[in-house]
Formats: C-alpha cells, sequence, structure tokens
C-alpha cells in the first residue's frame, strides 16, 4: 500500500464519499479496512468479518454512554432515564430476560395482527398514487409517513386523527437522537420528543392493564413467562427502542429501495411478474443499498482490531454498505441480483442483540415494495436531478425521492 497523501483530505471527507459512497467504501476496505476518521477520533469498519466480529466482540457495547464524548443528558430526565435503563444498558442477563418476555408477547396471533396492520397503514399510502400523474415525492408520501404510522398503529395509538398525527412527529424527532453526532439544540429537542412520547406510552400502558385491546402494548401488558412479566416501565423502554429501531430505518430502507428498483428495471419487472421473489428481494436491496449510515459501537478498553489499536472510548462504525459490499462474501458484489443468495446479511445484527423486530421489518418492506409495484408503472424512474440529500456529520440519507410516473 502506497504511504498515503498527508495533504490529501481523508476520503469520507469529499464529495465523491457522498457521491459514491459504494466506490470509495471499496477502495478503503481494500487499503485501510479499519479506517480512523480524522477530526471525530471514529472508526469506520467496512470489511464484513470485522463488522460480523464487532456485533459480539467483548471488547465493545452499543450502550453509547461508553462513548468519549457522551454529554449525559440532565439528570432526573426522561432522556436520562432511558439512557440508564435501556435494555443496551442493561446486564447481559436482564438484556436476556427482557428479549425472553418480548419474544413470548410475539404470539402467531399477535404476529398475524401486526402484518394485517402493516397492509393496512401501507394501503392507506399506496392508494392515492395509483391515480396520479407527473412527478411525486414518494418520500414525502409513502416511504416517510408510513414507518412512524406503523409503529404506532400496532402499540395502540387512535389511528387516524391528531394523536397519530403528532405520534408521527414526535417519532421523527426521537429517532434522531441515535446519532452520535448531534448539536446540543438538535439533542435537545430529540430528548424532548423522546420524552413526551414515552410519557404517551406510560398513559396507554396503564390504560391496558385496566381494559386490553388488540395491540402491541395490551400483548406486552398480559404477556407472562415463568410467573414473570413485564412493568410498565420496561413497556416504556420497549416502545421507545421500537420507535428508535424501526422507524427511520425502515423509511432508509424504503426510500433507498424503491431508487433501487427504479435504477434497475429488469429487476423490478422480474420482481413485478413473480412474486414469490419479494422475500429475497427485500434482503437483496438492503444488502446492495442501505444508505452510508453505520451502526454505532464503543469500545469499553482498549483493544486491538487488524493492527490498529482502538482506544476505550472511542466510537466505532460499522459500515453494511462496506459489509454488504465486501467481495469475499458476496460474489460481484456491485450487481443487484433479487435471486442472489442474502444468507450473510449483516444488517439485522447478529448474536444476544440480533435484532428481535426483523420480521416485522422485512414485512414492512415487502408490503411496501409491492404496493409500489401497483402504482409504479413500467418506464417510471426517479427525477435525479431533483433528488435532495441530507447530510450530517459524514453521514448522508435520502431527503426527497421525486419520481416520474408518466403512464
Amino acid at each position: 500500500m502506497a504511504a498515503p497523501n498527508a495533504l490529501a483530505p481523508d476520503p469520507f471527507l469529499t464529495d465523491e464519499y457522498f457521491e459514491n459512497p459504494a466506490a470509495v467504501l471499496a477502495r478503503v476496505r481494500d487499503e485501510d479496512p479499519v479506517h480512523l476518521l480524522p477530526g471525530f477520533n471514529a472508526w469506520i469498519i467496512t470489511r464484513w468479518d470485522d463488522v460480523r466480529r464487532l456485533f459480539t466482540d467483548p471488547n465493545v457495547t452499543n450502550d453509547r454512554r461508553a462513548y468519549e464524548h457522551y454529554s449525559a443528558p440532565p439528570e432526573g430526565s426522561v432522556a436520562r432515564w432511558i439512557a440508564e435503563n435501556s435494555p443496551f444498558a442493561a446486564p447481559p442477563d436482564q438484556h436476556a430476560r427482557m428479549r425472553r418476555l418480548v419474544s413470548a408477547a410475539l404470539t402467531p396471533r399477535a404476529v398475524k395482527r401486526m402484518e394485517s396492520q402493516v397492509r393496512a397503514v401501507v394501503e392507506e399510502f399506496a392508494r392515492p398514487l395509483r391515480d396520479r400523474d407527473g412527478v411525486v415525492d414518494l418520500y414525502d408520501e409513502f416511504t416517510e409517513p408510513i414507518p412512524n404510522t406503523v409503529i404506532g398503529r400496532i402499540t395502540g395509538v387512535p389511528p387516524k386523527g391528531d394523536d397519530e398525527l403528532h405520534w408521527r412527529q414526535l417519532g421523527r424527532d426521537a429517532v434522531r437522537g441515535i446519532s452520535p453526532f448531534l448539536s446540543a439544540e438538535e439533542r435537545k429537542r430529540s430528548e424532548d420528543s423522546m420524552a413526551e412520547l414515552c410519557e404517551y406510552v406510560r398513559a396507554l400502558a396503564g390504560e391496558r392493564r385496566k381494559q386490553p385491546q388488540e395491540d402491541l402494548v395490551s400483548d406486552l401488558v398480559l404477556t407472562h413467562d415463568e410467573n414473570d412479566q413485564m412493568s410498565t416501565d420496561e413497556i416504556v423502554l420497549m416502545v421507545a427502542g421500537l420507535v428508535a429501531a424501526g422507524t427511520e430505518t425502515t423509511t432508509i430502507g424504503g426510500t433507498h429501495g424503491l431508487r433501487t428498483l427504479l435504477a434497475h428495471p429488469d429487476q423490478m419487472e422480474l420482481l413485478r411478474g413473480d412474486g414469490r421473489l419479494m422475500p429475497n428481494a427485500v434482503d437483496e436491496i438492503l444488502r446492495f443499498d442501505f444508505g452510508s449510515l453505520g451502526l454505532p459501537r464503543y469500545a469499553i478498553r482498549d483493544f486491538e482490531l487488524c493492527g490498529k489499536t482502538i482506544r476505550k472510548g472511542q466510537i466505532l462504525l460499522l459500515s453494511f454498505l462496506g459489509a454488504h459490499r465486501d467481495p469475499a462474501v458476496f460474489p460481484d458484489p456491485d450487481r443487484f441480483d433479487i435471486r442472489r443468495d442474502t444468507r450473510d446479511l449483516a444488517i439485522f445484527g447478529h448474536g444476544p442483540h440480533y435484532c428481535l423486530g426483523v420480521n416485522l421489518a422485512r414485512t414492512e418492506l415487502a408490503c411496501m415494495f409491492d404496493a409500489a409495484l401497483s402504482f409504479l408503472p413500467p418506464g417510471a424512474h426517479v427525477v435525479e436531478e431533483q433528488v435532495r440529500w441530507e447530510r450530517f456529520a459524514i453521514f448522508s440519507r435520502l431527503a426527497s425521492l421525486p419520481t416520474a410516473l408518466a403512464r
């Protein structure tokens, strides 16, 4: 490997990275797979093997309180309570207990009901688009509002009213707090929204203890496992975690997924002609492009990784796009193929923190893509010159998806 040019900008701080992140990640994965980002004191991890390892490595945690630049919310605040009591901060035995109880609540009946609720929400947003023409922003009208609405609907927020609209706005603001790179103003807005959302769920849990209904909060209230059950605090924390993990990520997956399908009309028509390919298509869509976001892990002690010394308190960003385009695991990784073997997908984690909401996420994305095929005619395409991107720190995300629906 040639000596780096000390005057050259870091590859992750160039316009090329924001315009074509996969190409930059491929070079870094070959030359410097554990890459220290200057100015952020953050490590970017790009190889599949290393990403997979760090899901279960005892040297790291997903508890952001371990971050050297962590700024604790005010004492006595809801945000402080969440940080200190979330499943991510719990000891292994308590974390396992929470997962066991949540799994017990996900009975076949509950899962079937949630699938029905997901389909109903997606249909509400798809129906008006079937008669539309011209250019439509599928982000604003489809992929962005659906995930928050789904979480609200399955937890028991009253549908189609001010409560649901307010819930969606709270979810949008609260989920931004996941990022470790926020201004003080942005973090406060996120924390305030999460506090209000938690109080909403607390009140809802109180109502469901008196009169259960067909929703997830009722399922959690009624769950018993080995004479154990979830407290109201635990239900609030679990729903807060569901909002944090299952809204922004699904919006990103849906938005980037539709852009990927529209950019590959042959694969889109293949999927349109054979719905049995949908489950595998969802995973291939997530493999091919889930944006440039990285999953954070925090070092709890000094350790070595691929010859680099990781220091206690540093952040490691596990790059899904880097891992999923790793040719050591996925042959011809830059080719989008909905019939590809996607068994090694890393996006849902691994080990004790494997995503509990994986089936809900896959169902939601499958419903979104299936509905989109009903209103996207052959020849539909993204109007790339009108696309807006949102950038924060080294991350970028689609903030619009203007799509020509010429029929």
